[in-house]
């Protein structure tokens, strides 16, 4: 397997490399999807056709029929000359029909490179017999060579975003298997219902006590005396979705602040839908791992279930996982992903109220 040393381009950028009064062909270009994947874009057909013509005909062997059918109608007619797999395949060239250039009058030659996981593709045009030939083809070429960077690039990130779609469900099958945790304290929230404060225990988060109780863990309390941004972001797409949410579980957001604060704030932002609760009177957010001893503030959710009558604690996790990684709930808001859909991503943005 060939390596490519010189300093790479941008992924879909061509390069030139004609030599001066040259009529032969030259053309780099920079593929995102490593040597193995792009090679198969020359050789399984309807890889090859979603980035050249329409349709057509090949027999990826030695003598094998190269047929390749243009919506224009024009046809680009010759035969396979060298398969090697990952580093080559040459074919030769010509158009039906054609006596400027019939089929079989010229060969082209695809030499792939591999950079690690991107690929430089070379391709070598050589017999034509005009200038003016070699100007049409390079603008062929420079037209239908972007076109492979792309599919194979997005051929590349299609098979990614499967393998983390199956990760994804794999997580959530070691979730379901994980053992019944410890039974919950008798912690006691204070909840305003009504304009009216009351005294309620873990068990009564439950209203619905055949569904599991997803607890977040707002940052808003003691040592933080405003609310968090992040925080007050997902409740804002929690509020619009919570009816869904109850169909299926019991959602409850858990602050540290004094409750007559906790309600003020959620009147402020217009959070009528979701069912929040102050536990500041209690351990409960320190002993889960919502706030350290000092009375700061960590994002964190704890899943819950009531087993004859008594909370167990199923399921808990943070932002922080191992040290830097700070993440670790980023599933719960949907806006990091849409950013992240985008080409400059999320980059630095967080969000400010």
């Amino acid at each position: 397997m060939s390596t490519h040393t010189e300093p790479a381009t941008a992924a879909g950028d061509i390069v030139d490399r004609r030599q001066p009064g040259s009529i032969d062909i030259d053309l780099e270009i920079a593929i995102d999807a490593p040597i193995d994947s792009v090679f198969d874009f020359f050789i399984v057909p309807e890889k090859l056709f979603s980035w050249i013509g329409s349709g057509g005909e090949i027999d990826p062997n030695p003598g094998g029929i190269f047929r390749v059918t243009y919506p224009t109608g024009d046809v680009a007619v010759g035969e396979f000359l060298d398969i090697s797999a990952p580093d080559r395949i040459s074919v030769t060239w010509g158009w039906e029909g054609s006596d400027e250039l019939p089929p079989g009058a010229s060969t082209v030659a695809f030499d792939l490179a591999s950079t690690g996981d991107r690929t430089i593709v070379r391709v070598t045009h050589t017999g034509l017999p005009t200038a003016e030939l070699g100007d049409r083809h390079v603008e062929g070429w420079s037209w239908f060579l972007p076109q492979l960077s792309h599919v194979a690039a997005r051929a590349e990130l299609r098979a990614a975003e499967r393998d983390l779609m199956l990760q994804r469900e794999r997580v959530a099958a070691m979730r379901r298997r994980l053992p019944l945790g410890p039974g919950g304290a008798d912690y006691e929230f204070e909840e305003f219902v009504d304009g009216a404060s009351r005294r309620i225990g873990l068990a009564d988060l439950f209203s619905d006590p055949d569904q599991p109780l997803i607890v977040y863990h707002f940052m808003f309390g003691k040592q933080q005396p405003d609310p968090c941004p992040m925080c007050s972001m997902w409740m804002d797409g929690w509020n619009a979705v919570a009816h869904h949410l109850t169909e299926n579980v019991n959602f409850v957001v858990a602050s540290s602040a004094e409750a007559a604060d906790w309600s003020a704030l959620a009147d402020d932002r217009g959070w009528g839908n979701v069912r929040l609760v102050s536990a500041a009177a209690s351990s409960f957010k320190l002993d889960i791992g919502g706030e350290d001893a000092d009375g700061y503030q960590e994002p964190m959710i704890s899943v819950w279930e009531l087993v004859d009558g008594v909370p167990r604690l199923t399921y808990s996790g943070g932002a922080y996982i191992e040290g830097d990684h700070w993440r670790g709930v980023d599933l719960l808001s949907p806006v990091w992903h849409l950013l992240d859909l985008t080409r400059a991503g999320r980059g630095d943005w967080m969000p400010s109220s």
